[in-house]
């Protein structure tokens, strides 16, 4: 599945992204977007970040680069 980050840079799996305000940084391990609409897994906690616990909405996290 892709969705797009705060600044609309699109993130899917594999992607490497920075969780915003904390500084955190890891690889996205998993998009939970099961019967979500584009706008509704944008603004959902639905992506899961390597080494960072809880889940994370794709408006909270910002792309580094492209994998």
């Amino acid at each position: 599945m892709m969705t797009y980050d705060r600044n609309r840079n699109a993130i899917t799996t594999g992607s490497r992204v920075m969780i915003n305000g904390t500084g955190r940084t890891g690889k996205i391990i998993a998009i939970h977007a099961d019967g979500l609409n584009a706008a509704q897994l944008r603004r959902s906690k639905t992506v899961e970040v390597e080494g960072c616990e809880g889940k994370f909405e794709p408006v909270e996290l910002i792309r580094l680069g492209l994998h």
